[in-house]
């Protein structure tokens, strides 16, 4: 009798409660979740509340985990070549004109015997001097003017950060075998502060190179011409929307 009632217990009425129970999760992103950098740079304050509103506006902009692009090497045409010669390199005077040679005596109608006044003078024909060669310009090549490695900020951020120029005046800032987290307004800033200062300074001096083109992947952002990359030596992943980097790379 109890071995009855003992078995309607486990296969009938536990059974039957739990069949309406709900097993409900709600767990966030996980890529929101970040934690000290490895890096041992301090991460920026990202409180729970933090993430949930960052998830919060992925969703509402419907933006994907991964954004990724692979953009080729930039277009660079190098500098207009000139004409003017190196220094120290004479530019060659014009070849002067040689003189007309005499005419044949024999081609001319005999007029007796000429007289050393009528006699033409022999004149040697003027030496004329090779004219030098101008060095040919150089072929304007790409160099990698300043470059420094991604370390993380309060998200997982890898790559390279490359400046790139022709000699012309024009630079590139190249991300290669770039990876963090996707996130909202993420923009690319080159910044005066240092990579180890707080995430409110980043935007304190700083120029925006525009949005981030994706979390993943090669891509190009031209640099102001002039811009004293000596002074905004840090570039940064940042959110422009929660105010935290993502990631920053040291030019150097």
């Amino acid at each position: 009798m109890l071995a009855g009632v003992g078995a309607w217990l486990v296969f009938g009425f536990f059974a039957f409660q739990t069949y309406f129970q709900d097993d409900e999760v709600d767990e966030a992103l996980p890529f929101f979740t970040a934690g000290p950098a490895p890096s041992g740079i301090e991460g920026d304050e990202t409180t729970e509340e933090m993430a949930e509103a960052m998830n919060d506006a992925m969703a509402d902009d419907d933006m994907p985990m991964v954004e990724e692009v692979d953009e080729p090497m930039p277009d660079m045409p190098g500098p207009v070549t000139s004409q003017v010669p190196e220094p120290g390199v004479e530019a060659p005077e014009p070849a002067a004109p040689a003189e007309s040679a005499p005419a044949d005596p024999q081609d001319e109608p005999d007029v007796g015997e000429p007289t050393e006044e009528t006699q033409p003078a022999q004149t040697q024909p003027a030496e004329t001097q090779p004219a030098e060669t101008q060095p040919q310009p150089a072929e304007p090549q790409i160099i990698v003017e300043a470059s420094g490695s991604f370390i993380d900020r309060s998200h997982p951020t890898e790559g390279s950060a490359l400046v790139l120029g022709d000699g012309s005046g024009q630079r590139f800032l190249r991300f290669e075998d770039f990876r963090t987290d996707n996130g909202p307004d993420l923009n690319v800033y080159l910044s005066a502060a240092p990579p180890g200062a707080p995430a409110g300074e980043f935007d304190n001096d700083f120029v925006d190179l525009g949005d981030l083109k994706g979390n993943v992947g090669s891509q190009n952002y031209e640099i102001p011409v002039g811009l004293d990359l000596d002074h905004y030596s840090t570039v940064a992943i940042w959110c422009v929307r929660f105010g935290v980097v993502f990631g920053v790379a040291e030019l150097t």
